[in-house]
């Protein structure tokens, strides 16, 4: 039996264990059921806490098991029976430390109690919020992990870690934990912050795991505490924590109590900004009701002059985050266009931190499509330059031809985005470097009035963006026209193709029927596969014929759309081809026009004629008595000797050799016979 000195009793959450202490590690067994905690064999294996996660789920959790998540912090984790655990410590090389509790028979005598926890049994809580001990350091840094921005990828601050400076990287590296350290106690009223930023910081971490149908209420302040002060290190208050949590219920506490929604952290972010780095309110749809509240925020920047738009569009460099990010977009510029005029909007969302990007800039440097088109159509515009003499067109004209050449022309997909490019091939750049600014951007200080100037400076940038706007469509839609045009032309060239194989088949057929020899029943067979094959090869050519009409018609159109628009540009009326004919012309035109179809058929069956007579005129007739002469055999009997003659032919050119007694120009003539 075990040494019972290192076993020590005590309850947790009003649930008795034993614990033995292993090198700082408590490891509890329940007095109970005998379950002992899986969790804590892995701490005492040195698994940190993804690691200890990873094996709970692929190999714990699968089994028998209790998780236990709430209460004492110490007791929290996942219990198995005795039996599993002693399993689990040997897989993972521990057996031999934790031999005591596994080993450990109760006697009639308790153990002592564990040093430092007489007092550790639940007591009645209080009304302002859960205890201290209800959360865990582990909990406390696993949301610590997603509502700060070194921790996690998914839920980090991405747009903080841009535009942090190294005196804050170094601050956090020293300090490590994000929960405030306690300093000495000054007063009351001190002490009363201290513990009350304590409930607020486990509320929030208790009612992220409770969900919704076991929500939590908020803790109340108690009387004088200061609504605007930090309650961790970052100096996020609690107002920050509300926001990027999408409490909508606290948020509304914290404003009736005078919270400022204008307070800044340690990177100068506000509550709004803190709100857009996380998913809470787009996964909760709150993003509506929280816009309405800090709405007088959505202006305001951080310390290194980035709005809510820039930190919106830093998350778009994660593919998981855009979908959230479209709708954060979507919801501000919905709020902006009803508070704001489109000159304050357009002037917002210009705005440039310290590298002089636009979120434009961001966005497009994301690959964000979408975004990008939602920025453009609310007037952000595509031509500022950042401080590396950049700009966002500039940027998507460069991912287009790196795609293009990875992937080849763009596809007519509505999904993709149209190229930056202008109609007559001019960049978007270029074209804001050598057009002038519009009148009204220098002489807007002749006008008086505010509302004349705002006009003035706002008219003249907004129709330069929604001019590029409709190049960019029609120079989208001529690509894909040009792209269509491309594939009726791949589809003639097909059809170009199976006409001349049906010829040559054609042909071929004929030749090896016609010998004198044939019965009336194969005689029959043949004129079917004839008629056959120049029926096809008559759908065919009206298939050519009819593409070509296509093409020549759509010609003609342009070119008569092109005139008209010339003529419309020059203040004349276009020619309207057909508008001005009564209904006796246009009837007699139908008429010709349905005469000439029915020759032109005409003229394509008189064709497909032909072509199945070619090789049986005058020149068929030559070849024959040629062949008779070559062979010595009389005219008429050429035909039969036909498949004779092509046998012996494909057999010398197999053995290299002459054709024996023909010689070489029976061959010749034999090629010839073929090719007819």
């Amino acid at each position: 039996m075990a040494s019972n000195e290192a076993i020590y009793s005590a309850t947790y959450s009003n649930v008795p264990v034993y614990e033995f202490n292993v090198e700082g590690n408590h490891v509890m067994r329940r007095r109970q059921d005998d379950w002992i905690n899986a969790t804590h064999i892995l701490k005492v294996a040195d698994y940190d806490k993804p690691a200890r996660t990873r094996i709970l789920e692929r190999e714990v959790q699968k089994g028998v098991h209790e998780k236990v998540q709430g209460g004492y912090g110490k007791y929290q984790g996942t219990w198995i029976p005795l039996s599993e655990g002693r399993l689990l410590a040997e897989r993972n090389g521990v057996l031999a430390k934790l031999l005591p509790i596994f080993d450990f028979r109760p006697g009639p005598v308790s153990p002592p109690q564990a040093p430092k926890h007489h007092t550790a049994a639940s007591t009645k809580e209080l009304k302002q919020g859960p205890p201290m001990s209800q959360i865990s350091e582990d909990q406390y840094d696993n949301i610590s992990a997603q509502l700060n921005d070194d921790d996690s990828i998914e839920n980090s601050t991405v747009a903080s870690a841009s535009y942090m400076d190294e005196d804050d990287v170094l601050y956090r590296q020293k300090t490590g934990s994000r929960k405030r350290k306690r300093g000495p106690e000054v007063n009351f009223y001190e002490q009363q912050h201290t513990l009350y930023a304590d409930s607020l910081l486990d509320y929030f971490m208790l009612s992220s795991e409770a969900g919704e149908p076991y929500r939590l209420d908020p803790p109340q302040p108690p009387e004088g505490f200061q609504i605007n002060r930090a309650i961790d290190d970052q100096e996020h208050t609690g107002l920050h924590w509300g926001a990027a949590m999408g409490d909508i219920e606290i948020i509304r506490m914290f404003i009736s109590l005078g919270a400022n929604i204008h307070v800044p952290n340690v990177r100068g972010e506000t509550p709004l900004i803190r709100a857009v780095l996380f998913t809470n309110n787009y996964e909760k749809e709150t993003m509506p009701k929280l816009t309405s509240i800090l709405q007088g925020s959505i202006n305001d920047t951080d310390k290194f002059r980035a709005t809510v738009f820039h930190h919106i569009a830093m998350t778009t460099k994660s593919s998981s985050r855009k979908k959230c990010a479209r709708y954060y977009f979507q919801v501000l510029l919905n709020k902006l266009s009803d508070i704001s005029t489109p000159y304050e909007m357009s002037k917002l969302l210009n705005s440039q931190d310290n590298h002089g990007d636009t979120a434009l800039h961001i966005v497009a440097r994301h690959g964000a499509r979408k975004c990008v088109r939602l920025l453009i159509g609310a007037g952000a515009g595509g031509d500022i330059l950042n401080r590396n003499d950049e700009s966002a067109n500039q940027i998507m004209q460069r991912q287009i031809s790196q795609r293009h050449e990875k992937f080849g022309p763009a596809s007519s997909s509505p999904l993709a985005p149209p190229p930056p490019v202008l109609v007559n091939g001019t960049s978007a750049a270029d074209a804001s470097q050598t057009t002038e600014k519009p009148l009204a951007l220098a002489n807007s200080s002749c006008y008086t009035t505010q509302s004349a100037q705002s006009f003035s400076t706002a008219f003249g940038p907004m129709v330069l963006d929604k001019g590029l706007q409709i190049s960019l469509a029609l120079e989208n839609e001529i690509q894909e026209k040009d792209a269509d045009l491309a594939e009726a032309i791949r589809l003639g060239e097909i059809a170009d193709a199976e006409r001349d194989a049906v010829r040559q088949a054609t042909l071929k057929l004929m030749v090896e029927n016609s010998t004198e020899h044939e019965s009336e029943e194969d005689t029959g067979f043949v004129a079917v596969q004839a008629e056959q094959w120049r029926a096809q090869n008559e759908s065919f050519l009206e298939q050519e014929q009819h593409r070509n009409l296509h093409q020549e018609i759509r010609a003609r159109e342009e070119d008569l759309a092109r005139r008209n628009a010339g003529q419309m540009m020059n203040g004349v009326d276009g020619d309207g081809s057909g508008g001005g004919r009564n209904d006796g012309e246009k009837l007699e035109v139908a008429h010709a026009l349905v005469r000439e179809q029915e020759r032109r058929r005409e003229l394509s069956r008189m064709v497909v004629e032909a072509q199945a007579d070619a090789g049986m005129g005058e020149r068929g007739e030559a070849y024959r008595r040629l062949v008779a002469g070559s062979v010595g055999v009389q005219e008429e009997d050429v035909a039969a000797m036909v498949p004779e003659l092509l046998e012996e032919l494909e057999m010398s050119r197999a053995e290299g050799v002459g054709l024996g007694r023909m010689g070489a120009g029976a061959g010749i003539v034999s090629g010839r016979v073929l090719a007819v």
